[in-house]
């Protein structure tokens, strides 16, 4: 089967769109990454009295922004909301809520024992400079996040309101709830669209089939509906007695389908935060590095066309496996492209970034189709935001050649933190983030490659493992460059459960037992 008819057989079994009773139950959050709005502040909170944190629960409530579509003026064009606001819990929050041991166990493993564990840290990386002791938001050595409210907005001063009116709410409750005033996080949308290393960001996204009619299966990311495999996949339940509203809807999953149970789960969703601060003086002095030893001189150019290789993108977001020579920005929002004609990375290195994170069609040894499938059911839905201020314009990247190249042979740390607020949304934390951060980010033989882990988002140059490098194939002989450090540092992470609205009121509402 070829990989067109891989997809054709996918848009076939694809669901029915997502009724308007299912879109006004799932938060706004995991359908939409709220490009009108660019600015975003995470607010971590921490629950200290069960029934006084489930009266601000039901006072929050009316507030979170659903997926329901927006309304559209009479000349039919959308009426976009000024500021959204949404609400996911950690395992220990659903615990301080009260829920009991028997519904917290039907939480997958990975969301119950959170991030930070140690077995969890060797997964993903997160060792040394990047352990969770040393993080700035969660991890083991800062308060435990029981709930995030991620509020987007479109101006400071709407969200300057917004942010005002969550906290009077925390503030009601008398001490009930507190914020975690150290973990307050900020994050904007630049102009320019481009992350601190200067390259554009946000484009290969994948559309979800309840909501286009195309794409990835529903059930990847929204739970209670068929994913790639063509299963309902598992989801926290309840027993009836404790749902004495009946608020949930029963339990509907032919696979563990049982009359005395309800679905916590559908409709909701995982979300992962992770705060990666990026060395961006660090990137660019390699890059110089690099290009001295290759070309003999620091040239601007060659820093430029190395490090597109490393990300598989050029500066403007057009894949080099589409446009190998030159950048081209008319292709920057390009993303229906496949491997197949580039097998060996000869254009597009089988190490860089986003080929690693999206395999496509090719990962060896495995056939276009299996490939292809493989990528599909390890998909992530992104939802970052960019944090501090540009090191440098990177608009000069457009034109490494020119004068205002000059800027990327000086460049200098300024002592200012910068980076990237990453969350991304999946059914699965373990088949999808973890899968994806250990198997084919922090994995040096991905793809039949030898000593390689993503220049990018892998964990290299950690003490003790072999160095790892990257290896561009091209001429009689491949490119192999210096030992590549690690660029990003994890600041901080947790693991997130984003319930249903139908949730939510059942978690403000249900009786927890003596």
């Amino acid at each position: 089967m070829s990989a067109g008819s891989y997809r054709e057989v996918v848009a076939a079994t694809a669901p029915a769109r997502l009724s308007e009773d299912a879109l006004g139950d799932i938060q706004g959050f995991l359908t939409s990454g709220y490009g009108h709005l660019p600015l975003a502040t995470y607010l971590f909170l921490q629950f200290h009295d069960r029934a006084r944190a489930q009266a601000w629960l039901e006072q929050l409530a009316p507030s979170i922004t659903s997926s329901a579509p927006w309304p559209v003026a009479p000349d039919g064009t959308k009426i976009k909301p000024w500021s959204a606001v949404n609400l996911a819990l950690t395992a220990a929050g659903l615990a301080a809520l009260g829920l009991p041991p028997r519904v917290l166990c039907s939480f997958p493993i990975e969301f119950q024992e959170d991030i930070a564990r140690p077995h969890r840290s060797a997964i993903l990386g997160d060792t040394d400079e990047s352990a969770p002791a040393r993080w700035e938001v969660g991890g083991s050595e800062n308060p435990p996040i029981h709930a995030a409210v991620l509020v987007h907005a479109n101006s400071p001063l709407e969200m300057d309101r917004v942010c005002e009116a969550q906290r009077r709410l925390v503030q009601a409750t008398a001490g009930a709830v507190s914020e975690i005033s150290s973990a307050v996080q900020t994050g904007y949308r630049p102009e320019s669209n481009r992350e601190p290393f200067g390259f554009r960001d946000g484009m290969g996204q994948p559309s979800i089939q309840g909501l286009t009619g195309k794409g990835v299966p529903t059930g990847e990311f929204i739970l209670g509906y068929l994913n790639h495999y063509g299963i309902i996949a598992p989801t926290p339940v309840v027993d009836a007695d404790l749902d004495g509203a009946t608020i949930l809807p029963p339990l509907e999953n032919p696979y563990h389908a049982h009359p005395a149970l309800r679905d916590l789960g559908r409709n909701g969703s995982y979300v992962v935060y992770r705060k990666l601060q990026q060395d961006v003086a660090g990137f660019w002095q390699f890059m110089k590095r690099e290009a001295s030893r290759a070309r003999g001189g620091e040239d601007p150019a060659h820093m430029v066309w190395l490090a597109s290789r490393l990300v598989g993108r050029w500066p403007s977001g057009a894949p080099i496996a589409v446009t190998p020579d030159t950048d081209s920005p008319r292709l920057g929002d390009h993303d229906e492209f496949l491997y197949k004609d580039d097998p060996d990375g000869f254009a597009c290195p089988l190490g860089a970034h986003v080929r690693r994170v999206n395999p496509r069609d090719v990962i060896k040894p495995y056939g276009h189709e299996q490939s292809l499938s493989m990528s599909e059911a390890h998909r992530l839905l992104r939802r970052g935001r960019v944090f501090g201020p540009p090191l440098f314009d990177p608009q000069v990247l457009d034109a490494p050649a020119s004068p205002g190249g000059e800027v990327l042979r000086d460049l200098r740390d300024d002592g200012e933190p910068r980076g990237i607020h990453f969350l991304c949304v999946n059914a699965s934390i373990k088949s999808q983030f973890e899968f994806v951060q250990q198997t084919w980010c922090n994995n040096p033989r991905f793809s039949g490659l030898h000593d390689n882990k993503d220049p990018i988002a892998g964990n290299n140059g950690c003490p003790g493992d072999p160095p790892s490098y990257m290896t561009i194939p091209g001429g009689p002989v491949p490119l192999r460059t210096a030992a590549v450090p690690r660029f990003v540092t994890v600041k901080g992470g947790a693991y997130l459960f984003m319930p249903s609205l139908a949730a939510l009121r059942f978690l403000a509402s249900f009786r927890a037992p003596d």
